[in-house]
């Protein structure tokens, strides 16, 4: 999934996205929510998060 965004090319005469890497096709409406999916997911894979208190 977080590579979704990076590998998806689109079929005009099917008018659908899919990925080069793996067997996934999908709509435009579909990729998007696993776009997002992915972001709330992945958000904080970034952060370097040191205080654990729930303040």
């Amino acid at each position: 999934m977080r590579d979704l965004d990076i590998d998806m090319f689109y079929d005009k005469e099917k008018e659908e996205y899919y990925c080069i890497r793996c067997q996934y096709t999908g709509s435009e409406e579909d990729v998007l929510e696993k776009n997002e999916m992915a972001r709330f997911r992945y958000r904080r894979m970034l952060d370097r998060i040191t205080n654990f208190d729930d303040e």
